[in-house]
């Protein structure tokens, strides 16, 4: 072998030495980081976003305690189990290995309306879908009230909505018609149809509506432009009572004067 080839031979060895040193560190650190990832557990679980519902109750929904192998928290099951709870509208869990963490971020319903009971008593909360939620220990919201349902709330069925299709189409109504500060009072009749009882309007008290059960949204506005056009004056003879069962219609009883 001449000079030359045994330099040639000598490059070659220390390439291929090399090549295997970095396969080798390589492999090695592949193994650590396997064996870290194993061996990394959750040392916390954050709750984030959550109001009325108590952390620790959603804490308890993820099943997750400190200690639990972070290779065997499922996020998307975890996100499950915590949108069961009434309160929450959506829920996403996330695990972070560094920090030995799992974060769990809600979103909270909003309420939109109060059921009570028989003897009005309040009962349940009810966001515009119709999910019904638990009276929160913090400080009530200005909502109108919801008589006619049960007082018991179906808890059992969370991510359906268990209210009246009419009822669900009232709540969702009401803001995009722009009456929501115009109903006091929604009362479900026997055959699902609603009645509302409004704020006081100008110099009229609170009035009942019958509403019905259909086309709620084209009632609402027209309940909107009858509240501004004629309800905000002084009519000759006070309005006692408005139904807008009749599509396009307005029909008011008043009351005399002097009765």
């Amino acid at each position: 072998m001449t000079r030359d080839q045994t330099a040639t031979f000598g490059r070659r060895a220390l390439r291929v030495a090399g090549s295997g040193l970095l396969v080798a560190g390589v492999v090695a650190l592949g193994l650590l980081g396997w064996q870290w990832r194993a061996n990394v557990t959750v040392d916390r679980v954050a709750v984030t976003g959550a109001q009325h519902a108590p952390p620790d109750t959603l804490r308890r929904l993820a099943r997750v305690g400190r200690g639990t192998a972070m290779r065997a928290v499922a996020p998307m099951l975890v996100a499950d189990r915590v949108a069961r709870h009434p309160w929450v509208k959506e829920a996403t869990a996330e695990t972070q290995w560094m920090q030995g963490a799992l974060t769990i971020a809600v979103t909270e319903r909003t309420p939109a309306a109060l059921a009570v009971d028989a003897q009005g008593r309040p009962a349940y909360y009810l966001d515009r879908s119709g999910h019904a939620m638990p009276l929160p220990d913090s400080a009530g919201y200005d909502v109108p009230l919801v008589r006619g349902l049960e007082a018991e709330a179906p808890w059992t069925q969370p991510d359906t909505a268990q209210t009246p299709s009419s009822l669900r189409r009232v709540l969702r109504a009401l803001p995009e018609a722009g009456v929501a500060d115009l109903v006091a009072e929604i009362e479900m009749q026997p055959d699902d149809a609603i009645q509302l009882t409004t704020t006081p309007i100008g110099p009229h008290d609170a009035l009942p509506v019958h509403l019905g059960s259909d086309n709620v949204s084209r009632k609402l506005r027209t309940l909107r432009a009858f509240a501004r056009q004629v309800l905000a004056s002084s009519p000759d003879e006070p309005i006692e009572r408005i139904d807008l069962r009749f599509d396009g219609q307005v029909v008011t009883r008043t009351r005399p004067l002097d009765g």
